[in-house]
């Protein structure tokens, strides 16, 4: 056979053999059927709607919203709460967010509590012991008679600088029930057993008016009122304390705001209206600067606190006002906005310096009877009537004093003699002594107080938007 002709026979089998070949596959892959791909499931998705809605807020409202982190994969978040971390700048140290059911509590003041706030006089008398720096009325401590100075010195009989030491003390103070040991201010001890209740706490903690028969020389009654936070639920607590001043004809006031974190623009606002002196009417008090999608707002008239004085606004000749670190938000507000208007005296120590504010949005949207979550994110700073804010540092007071853990709220305290004793005479007095056995430990036996919180400081304020 010739070779030519075996060789092209071959040639052809071949092709044939591919060309079925590829006929079978074509057949066989026109017959197979398309396989779907499988949706990926959403493993929550309601938490997945509250990113959503949490991250066009922040795109909107927010401050700093330019220079909000870039491409956050959301998806491995699996809470809220970080996920809203996530999203702040790093000069952010004031936004916030809490469930709702924590925030409805906090507005109508009702908690599970002891009733008292502990501090540590560590500054200038360098003293470590624990004591108690407010109490409330009606409160399981209040009742056992405890006060504002008292020493706590044993919990459940185990030496509460023990707990310290160990890191227990927080956490053995939050159990429902406890045995406690105080030393009240002759050093007498007295131990009991308390339970933690739901406590209706006020805004105010005391009212005084005081006359020269209470300080000796003091030329004209001064009121005193200790004005714990501003609570747009509790401004009955403002006009009853007004009401007081007004009928005493008091001529200067003194505010104490040492432990006040602020609140709500109401409050700060109906306290600004008795306060301001009758020159300061229609004058603002506050003005907010937004970001600059929401600039068309920092000129209008609603979003500022202007002075429109009221029955009961008082006459004063000035105000005196005491400061802590625990003083912050919208009771800067109130120092920044009275400067410019009126004779301002501060006393104490330079305030935690929060000088912006936020709105309240609610999730699920505007739910405000039954929220899950509620934000808090920073909105905008507050100025007063000259332009004068972002006290990011705090508002450095005029005279400087360590404050008074030995004594209650009262002719006593030392930063309340300090203010009369300027009214009387002029002059500050000396500070006052170090105590004597002071429990001087090692700087690591220092206690958290409220300020030390991520969320402290608050300056609400209704939305113009």
């Amino acid at each position: 056979m010739d070779e030519n002709y075996i060789t092209m026979n071959r040639i052809i089998k071949k092709a044939a053999i591919i060309f079925l070949t590829a006929t079978v596959l074509i057949f066989n892959a026109s017959c197979k059927k398309e396989v779907e791909p499988i949706p990926e499931t959403d493993p929550n998705p309601e938490l997945t709607k509250a990113k959503t809605y949490l991250f066009e807020l922040m795109s909107d409202v927010y401050y700093w919203y330019k220079d909000m982190p870039k491409n956050i994969n959301a998806k491995p978040i699996t809470s809220i709460y970080p996920y809203f971390d996530t999203l702040l700048v790093s000069q952010d140290r004031w936004s916030w967010m809490m469930s709702g059911a924590d925030y409805l509590s906090s507005e109508t003041g009702v908690y599970l509590t002891y009733g008292a706030s502990y501090s540590q006089p560590i500054e200038y008398y360098n003293d470590y012991g624990i004591r108690v720096r407010y109490i409330f009325d009606n409160s399981p401590l209040s009742e056992k008679g405890v006060k504002r100075g008292y020493l706590l010195t044993h919990l459940n009989n185990t030496p509460v600088m023990d707990l310290v030491t160990a890191n227990t003390f927080n956490s053995t103070l939050a159990q429902t029930t406890n045995s406690f040991t105080f030393k009240d201010y002759n050093g007498t001890s007295t131990t009991f057993t308390a339970t933690a209740r739901e406590v209706s706490t006020r805004s105010a903690l005391k009212t005084m008016v005081i006359r020269s028969t209470d300080f000796p020389n003091l030329p004209y009654p001064v009121g005193y009122f200790h004005y714990y936070s501003f609570k747009a639920g509790m401004l009955s607590d403002i006009d009853d304390a007004m009401a007081t001043f007004k009928a005493a004809n008091i001529q200067e006031l003194v505010l104490d705001l040492r432990y006040n974190g602020g609140g709500d623009g109401k409050a700060t606002s109906l306290l600004a209206n008795y306060i301001s002196p009758a020159s300061a009417e229609g004058k603002i008090i506050a003005r907010r600067e937004h970001n600059d999608k929401l600039a068309q707002y920092d000129n209008d008239q609603t979003t500022m606190t202007i002075v429109k004085r009221i029955a009961n606004s008082l006459d004063l000749r000035r105000i005196i006002i005491l400061t802590s670190k625990g003083t912050a938000s919208a009771s800067e507000v109130i120092i920044n906005g009275l400067k410019p208007l009126m004779s301002v005296i501060q006393i104490g120590k330079t305030t935690y310096g929060k000088p912006n504010g936020m709105y309240v949005w609610f999730y699920p949207e505007d739910n405000q009877t039954n929220p899950v979550y509620v934000f808090l994110p920073i909105a905008f700073f507050s100025v007063n009537s000259v332009g004068a804010g972002h006290y990011e540092n705090g508002i450095v007071p005029d005279h400087d004093r360590p404050d008074d853990l030995y004594h209650d709220f009262g002719l006593q305290e030392d930063w309340l003699k300090a203010a009369l004793t300027f009214i009387t005479t002029g002059q500050y007095p000396s500070l006052p002594a170090k105590s004597a056995g002071v429990q001087s430990l090692t700087p690591y036996s220092r206690i958290s107080t409220d300020e030390d919180s991520k969320n402290y400081g608050v300056y609400k304020a209704e939305r113009p938007l």
